[in-house]
């Protein structure tokens, strides 16, 4: 009966024209074991397992149908004596491939990936542990160092220094705090003559406003009929001018306008909101800017009849 199934094998392979070495390319099967499901030496192959997707896989290449095929390898193995299984060493270095598929029942024969998953984990598992007792083992001696220099001089009559050590670490804590918080106006400042005078640090060199006083200005005539208004614009500047209660300008000056000239009966209000760019004139008065840079001025003039 084994006999006949390879038979059946070998022939089917000769009628398509196939050698050992070229099935072996195809079907990732060693050719050792194909020859062996040939001759029904099935005791070459490693396990029954082996031969049964071994012999499904070479079936299924040649063309034929697999099912009868295992039967008769089932009938054949149910005759014979009971035989002693032994260590089989499977060479893993051979072209098997695709070609190990698992029998119907799904339980492989050897799984290297997992085998070596497994292995892998053990080591490292086993690294951590031996990390984790020398960092235990170091900690217990740092415990017993500075138990031994804190009680140890107490045992042998020696000072104990704890104190100082401890009071050294302190004072070294607050000189730093002491220079971190210290704050830059107390470096700041200096005396010069009777008067103590801020001297700018230089971190930050921030103008605090026009450093230019504003001059006195002159004054106007006594006695003023009308108001004969000239506006210079020095800096861009909003500004507002009122005269005789109607709003003549509003809006963004600029330096490049042309000088704005009106005569008022009763009164000129002016409002800027950059005093330093707006110079005006009064009865031929120069009064120059109504303010510093930045600075939100009103100014108003009044006729004296």
């Amino acid at each position: 009966m084994i006999d006949e199934l390879g038979h059946i094998l070998r022939e089917a392979r000769e009628t398509k024209g196939f050698t050992l070495r070229e099935v072996q390319d195809k079907t990732r099967i060693n050719s050792r074991f194909l020859e062996a499901l040939e001759m029904g030496d099935f005791d070459r192959l490693p396990t029954p397992t082996h031969v049964r997707g071994f012999l499904r896989n070479y079936a299924r290449f040649l063309g034929l149908d697999p099912d009868p095929l295992l039967e008769r390898y089932e009938l054949g193995q149910s005759q014979r004596p009971k035989r002693r299984q032994q260590a089989v060493i499977v060479d893993t270095t051979k072209p098997v491939g695709p070609a190990l598929e698992a029998p119907p029942d799904n339980h492989p024969f050897f799984d290297p990936v997992n085998m070596e998953v497994d292995t892998a984990y053990q080591r490292s598992s086993g690294g951590g542990e031996s990390i984790l007792r020398i960092v235990i083992i170091i900690a217990l001696i740092g415990l017993l160092y500075l138990a031994g220099q804190r009680f140890l001089p107490l045992i042998l009559g020696q000072e104990d220094r704890t104190a100082e050590f401890t009071e050294a670490i302190n004072g070294a804590v607050q000189s730093v705090l002491n220079r971190e918080t210290a704050t830059p106006e107390a470096t700041a400042t200096e005396e010069v003559g009777p008067s103590s005078v801020i001297l700018p640090t230089g971190r930050n060199d921030i103008p605090l406003g026009d450093p230019t006083p504003t001059p006195t200005r002159p004054a106007l005539p006594a006695t003023m009929e009308t108001i004969e208004v000239e506006i210079i614009i020095l800096e861009r500047a909003w500004m507002e001018v009122t005269v005789d209660g109607n709003v003549l300008f509003t809006g963004i000056a600029r330096p490049t306008d042309p000088p704005y000239e009106w005569t008022a009966n009763e009164e000129v209000r002016i409002n800027t909101g950059n005093a330093i760019g707006v110079s005006v004139t009064i009865n031929n008065v120069p009064l120059g800017p109504l303010g510093g840079r930045g600075e939100n001025k009103e100014e108003v003039w009044q006729t004296t009849n």
